[in-house]
């Protein structure tokens, strides 16, 4: 499958991309899109972690490490739920590393090649 470009999902730096916006595991990953089209959510880390498949444990270390690197704002815990929102970077390097990946976002050959890229590190050591 190709790109709007003409390249392959495979053939393209991926992990440069992820490695530009700290993207370390398929948890952070779907976790991100996840709050990408879900823009404003007020939920429950629970709920996303349900929604998405995954532990709530590791739904919530992806969501502090993804407040860490700054693509991700939250709001205090109020009713066991929080606002969630997506945060635009103002690097231009991280913004368009982004916009690459989030391209990638809606297609399966993409996300197989994420999902291989990813692999694995979602598990302790």
């Amino acid at each position: 499958m190709l790109n709007y470009d003409g390249s392959r999902p495979q053939d393209l730096p991926v992990d440069d991309w992820l490695k530009t916006l700290g993207i370390e595991s398929l948890c952070q990953w779907d976790t991100i899109v996840f709050l990408d089209r879900h823009p404003s959510i007020l939920v429950g880390s629970d709920y996303i972690a349900r929604l998405l498949g995954y532990a709530a444990a590791d739904v919530l270390a992806a969501l502090d490490s993804l407040k860490t690197s700054g693509l991700v704002e939250y709001s205090r815990v109020s009713q066991e739920v929080r606002f969630y929102q997506v945060t635009a970077s103002a690097d231009a390097t991280r913004r368009d590393a982004w916009d690459r990946l989030m391209t990638l976002a809606d297609s399966r050959t993409a996300r197989l090649v994420l999902a291989g890229r990813l692999s694995g590190r979602d598990r302790p050591e």
